[in-house]
């Protein structure tokens, strides 16, 4: 069972992992149709997802937060922010949604509850995401919420085989109208 909310929207709420969604998160890191989105290319022992959720609460450049929906409670994805840099006010932002679940507009709730976060909390001025350019799904969530595509790196990441080209987006603070006028917009992965 995750933990309290952290941040609340109308379908899904931000919770922080407890020890008992570590198996959820490393079921589903490796799942194919979820890790190829992340491009991930090693397999990970539970061990090591423990280790990387430890690593998480204790450092302070990057929090994970569980995409968890109002009505049952139940774990549907992840959001994280990572390599959070205060002194020059950028960070990374990367999501994911069980396969399941997907296509019910959690990972736009999600993204836009931890953009409102790292934008009016953390006082960011700048957050980059990324998506292969193949990501359909999540390229459309990123262009509804307002992300600007900055551009395509060419086979930037080695996925099952084979080198991909990237779409490296990124939004201003000042760009961005909060999480109600980005699910407005659209955008549904």
């Amino acid at each position: 069972m995750p933990g309290p909310a952290f941040r609340r929207g109308e379908t899904v709420a931000l919770h922080p992992p407890n020890e008992e969604d570590i198996d959820f998160l490393h079921e589903h890191t490796m799942d194919p149709e979820v890790r190829w989105g992340l491009t991930t290319a090693f397999p990970q022992t539970r061990s090591q997802a423990e280790k990387r959720h430890e690593q998480h609460a204790e450092d302070d450049s990057g929090v994970g937060l569980l995409v968890v929906t109002r009505d049952g409670g139940e774990p549907v994805g992840n959001v994280i922010g990572f390599d959070i840099d205060p002194d020059h006010g950028t960070a990374e932002l990367a999501a994911w949604v069980a396969p399941d679940h997907q296509g019910e507009g959690y990972a736009t709730e999600g993204t836009a509850l931890m953009l409102d976060y790292l934008f009016a909390e953390r006082r960011l001025n700048t957050i980059v995401a990324r998506a292969t350019v193949e990501n359909e799904a999540s390229r459309a969530t990123l262009e509804g919420l307002g992300f600007q595509l900055e551009g395509i790196q060419p086979a930037e990441k080695y996925v099952d085989g084979e080198h991909v080209d990237v779409a490296r987006y990124s939004m201003l603070a000042r760009e961005w109208d909060g999480a109600d006028a980005a699910l407005d917009r659209g955008g549904d992965a």
